[in-house]
């Protein structure tokens, strides 16, 4: 078993992966943690932490700082979401086990990726792990993970390692979804409007834009981890548009994931999808193409997302059945249980029932305790 030391050792370290994943109090912690408690069982050079709508699979924010610098996102996320790739998120979903490895995908032939021949390649990676966390509720981020080119590479007991960790992480990230609460944002506050070119490039950012999103969790600029970025993945001349301490001026991942979601074939007109900050909570973003002769592409706006927005979210993380969901979001717009009934085509008895498995697996005993429970809990400003 190599660097895995025998089954036995491998189960110890995948016990102590998903302890500290229960032990994270922030889903910006759970990566970190996870990745430190992998470490003894499986080796990797470099890893990005992603989390995800359970609904679309559009990226919501992440973790890419030791693995892609600012200025191959843009690119990273165009591939992902318009041009598409081996082991995108959706296919891994449609599988039964949750984990792709790059070199299997293609054959070996690693240039067939277009995300190895722009963004792994020049940075020195020879192999690429994905593992979509899920669990029977959804999906809720990702982990990828990348070896050197003097790597010894991934091979099966690394692939059943993480196919071992799909679920209880998944599990694990869902439960800290609900631990995310949306702070209202202060009256007179302006949306926020971006305008992309071809590239993704910003071609215009109204001010509100960093009222937005300065409070984005953010790191040191990393180096280029494997090597100097080379050839026209690198967008540029090394530093060319960086900020204070070279830094590039990146917009956050999900803005370019929702804009190269809304260019890719068969795309809806509109796209809506979401973006995690830490004291505004959930805002969200409405992506649409830009016809006409200007250098702008795409059109993102940003806004604070009303509480009604989360409902689907929270009430999948807490686990209800597609049907509990259903009656649950009726609960929390008012409707009583005669009018429930009616909308569902169930009878009041049976309403009656679902309720009380949504009031167990919520904590509460009543509808008033539901509607005012997960409001504090999610909707509500936070208390200093």
């Amino acid at each position: 078993m190599g660097r895995y030391g025998g089954t036995e050792r491998t189960v110890r370290v995948r016990d102590s992966v998903v302890r500290a994943a229960g032990a994270a109090r922030t889903v910006e912690d759970f990566f970190d943690a996870v990745t430190r408690a992998m470490a003894p069982a499986l080796r990797f050079d470099v890893w990005a932490g992603v989390t995800v709508d359970p609904d679309t699979l559009i990226n919501t924010g992440g973790n890419y700082r030791n693995a892609v610098p600012d200025t191959l996102m843009p690119r990273m996320l165009d591939i992902e979401y318009r041009e598409g790739d081996v082991n995108s998120l959706p296919e891994l979903a449609r599988r039964p086990v949750p984990v792709g490895l790059l070199s299997e995908a293609v054959g070996g032939d690693l240039h067939r990726s277009p995300r190895y021949r722009d963004i792994a390649g020049p940075l020195g990676y020879r192999d690429e792990l994905r593992v979509l966390l899920r669990d029977r509720h959804g999906a809720w981020g990702a982990l990828v993970l990348g070896v050197g080119d003097d790597g010894e590479g991934f091979g099966p007991a690394a692939t059943s390692f993480a196919a071992a960790l799909a679920q209880p992480l998944g599990d694990a990230l869902r439960r800290l979804h609900l631990t995310r609460r949306a702070q209202e944002e202060p009256a007179g506050t302006a949306p926020g409007l971006i305008l992309l070119d071809d590239a993704y490039r910003p071609v215009h950012l109204t001010p509100a834009v960093a009222r937005w999103f300065d409070d984005l969790p953010e790191g040191p600029a990393p180096a280029p981890p494997l090597g100097a970025v080379r050839g026209p993945a690198a967008g540029g001349a090394p530093g060319e548009g960086a900020g204070p301490g070279g830094r590039p001026p990146g917009l956050p991942p999900a803005v370019y994931a929702v804009a190269a979601a809304v260019r890719a074939p068969g795309a809806r007109e509109t796209l809506t999808s979401w973006a995690v900050t830490r004291s505004r909570g959930r805002v969200r973003l409405h992506a649409w193409q830009v016809d006409g002769p200007a250098p702008a592409r795409v059109a993102v706006v940003v806004e604070q997302a009303a509480p009604g927005e989360h409902i689907a979210l929270i009430v999948a993380a807490y686990g209800l059945t597609p049907r509990e969901r259903d009656i649950a979001t009726l609960v929390l717009r008012g409707l009583p249980t005669a009018e429930i009934a009616r909308y569902a085509r169930l009878s009041p008895h049976t309403v009656q029932d679902h309720l009380k498995s949504v009031f167990d697996k919520t904590g509460v005993r009543s509808r008033r305790d539901l509607v005012g429970a997960l409001f504090a809990r999610h909707f509500g400003p936070r208390r200093p």
